[in-house]
């Protein structure tokens, strides 16, 4: 992440400067080039893994804005009508689909400049095993009225195949939005992010192949990770910064007992009290970041790194014996 992009206030503060033209529908140049005169291109990205993509492609010439950038949490971000206007006045609005942020199908964005990344594999979305019901809800940023649907897996960047087709969307949009000049040098910084990317999908396509043990999964995110390294994952349902699971302690023990895991997937290292917990159940943690947000405010890692730190631990659970 570079911290020296300007951040969603310093966004809201440039924003509500050009609320005239918050709504345009088309993709003429005037946005753009107003922005252009003002300064960098703004593009706003919804999360962690879409900021570090839409940095790492636009480099110096675009200002990246993200929830993160302003130590607020992307997953419990609710802008305020002010913030709403100042994202609808971005050159470019990164969502992630996957039901990822609630707040984004009821607010009303620029179509024309709204890229919703994941949208390309849609057909390989997965369902959430933490929500077993349908829900209703109205589609953005184009809602066309109400569906009824599954809950979606949201963290579709956790397959790092996935994690590539929404960058490769980005970098697509940004050819499509910006101008000529804050173009150059983008289709090298485009092939050096891809091909770290590459990087990780080899690695998770190597996990495929090695024999790792059975694992539970503490919050209900991990669920195209398991899928991207075929792992014989199961949920506990416990949300990290609940004392216990929602099925309370004994329903983990049935699962431990059912499934002879002996390794817990957790987004963060647990306190001592909590490994102690741990280790009375015969289970040793697993730190496998979510990476909606970045691990710490302060974190200035891109995701690819840290997504590779994932895939080393996983990877680290395998006694290194392919399957035959």
């Amino acid at each position: 992440m570079n911290h020296s992009t300007t951040t969603l206030l310093c966004g809201l503060l440039f924003g509500t400067s050009l609320v005239g033209f918050g709504c345009e529908g088309s993709k003429d140049q005037t946005t753009t080039t107003t922005a252009a005169s003002s300064g960098p291109p703004r593009i706003f990205a919804v999360n962690f893994p879409l900021q570090s993509f839409a940095q790492a492609i636009g480099g110096s010439k675009v200002a990246v804005e993200s929830p993160i950038l302003d130590g607020e949490s992307s997953i419990n971000f609710s802008p305020s009508p002010e913030q709403i206007i100042a994202i609808q006045d971005a050159t470019l609005i990164l969502l992630n689909g996957a039901d990822f942020a609630s707040w984004t199908a009821n607010a009303s964005l620029p179509a024309s400049r709204t890229v919703v990344t994941s949208e390309e594999f849609r057909a390989q979305w997965l369902e959430s095993a933490h929500h077993h019901h349908d829900h209703d809800h109205q589609h953005g940023p184009d809602g066309d009225g109400v569906h009824h649907h599954a809950h979606w897996a949201s963290h579709t960047w956790l397959d790092p195949n996935h994690a590539r087709e929404q960058a490769i969307a980005i970098g697509a949009a940004m050819r499509g939005s910006l101008l000529a000049v804050d173009l150059q040098g983008m289709s090298g910084r485009m092939d050096g992010l891809l091909k770290q990317l590459g990087v990780l999908c080899d690695q998770a396509a190597k996990i495929r192949t090695l024999q790792i043990p059975p694992v539970i999964g503490s919050e209900p995110v991990y669920e195209y990770l398991a899928a991207s390294c075929a792992l014989d994952m199961h949920e506990a349902d416990w949300h990290w910064n609940e004392p216990q699971p929602h099925d309370g302690m004994d329903g983990l023990r049935k699962l431990i007992e059912a499934t002879g895991a002996r390794h817990l997937l957790v987004p963060e290292a647990p306190t001592s009290e909590r490994m102690e917990v741990l280790r009375g159940l015969g289970l040793e943690p697993v730190v496998i970041m979510p990476l909606a947000d970045p691990p710490s405010l302060t974190s200035t890692e891109p995701f690819t790194e840290l997504m590779k730190q994932n895939l080393d631990r996983i990877e680290a659970l395998s006694p290194d014996q392919p399957v035959q």
